[in-house]
């Protein structure tokens, strides 16, 4: 099979399944009015490729899928963590989320880690964080009111995160995280560069959501100072997490 332009350039989608890889490349040609773009002529809907990718991970058995998403929420909760910090310094939820995600995710693919004592400190954590991010908003709080929902975005993308961590609502959470982020202003604000960010999504993090790894290269956002910095910090994290799981994997299909 002769490379794509997009294949040769993103090893990992030459790599991924033919109907995730099919559907990956429908997806990339359509044009969705809610990207904002000129061409989107109204029968493209971003929910129902949004929807679709998401069925495509279903078809890999229920545990694996649910890793996928979380892996996904993860990637993401990285990109949007400087949102939060820039308009909330001192939420410290942000980095309780991630590292959250990071130890449910290695809890649940090592039986070492897997104890009764670990499942009831991780359960403890989802309430202790899910308390907090039931508490609203408030705007007096917040100061600039034109903030507020760039604010309340951002938030609900690390709120959607700790739903994502139940398998039974891991799929809508996922889309609202997705939604917040695709579409609203969780990464940036505005119109201009949602296409770039959406090929961003449908070409890395997706295919390195299916693998576990991490993308080549993560989303940076306007306000973001030092962005290589920012970029190396969040991969590493995320290479030293996959490798981890990798290694796990490993060492159980060996036993």
């Amino acid at each position: 099979m002769v490379q794509s332009s997009a294949d040769k350039k993103l090893p990992l989608l030459s790599k991924i399944p033919e109907p995730l890889k099919t559907l990956i490349t429908k997806i990339r040609e359509e044009h969705y009015p809610e990207l904002y773009e000129s061409e989107a002529d109204e029968t493209a809907s971003l929910d129902q490729a949004l929807n679709d990718i998401l069925n495509v991970f279903q078809n890999s058995g229920k545990t694996l899928c649910h890793l996928r998403y979380v892996w996904l929420a993860l990637i993401l909760a990285l990109v949007v963590e400087p949102t939060v910090e820039y308009y909330q310094p001192q939420n410290n939820v942000t980095k309780s989320t991630i590292e959250l995600l990071e130890r449910w995710i290695l809890s649940e693919v090592d039986s070492d880690l897997s104890s009764k004592n670990s499942h009831f400190e991780l359960k403890q954590e989802i309430k202790k964080l899910e308390a907090i991010f039931a508490e609203p908003l408030d705007p007096v709080k917040q100061g600039d009111i034109a903030h507020l929902q760039i604010i309340s975005e951002s938030t609900d993308v690390f709120k959607n995160a700790i739903r994502v961590l139940d398998r039974e609502q891991a799929k809508d959470a996922t889309l609202e995280i997705l939604k917040d982020c695709l579409e609203g202003y969780a990464i940036f604000p505005g119109s201009s560069g949602r296409r770039d960010l959406f090929d961003w999504w449908l070409l890395e993090v997706v295919p390195a959501s299916w693998y576990l790894l991490s993308p080549r290269s993560l989303y940076v956002g306007e306000g973001v100072e030092n962005q290589e910095e920012f970029q190396v910090d969040r991969i590493k994290k995320l290479q030293e997490i996959s490798t981890q799981v990798r290694s796990i994997f490993t060492k159980n299909s060996s036993t």
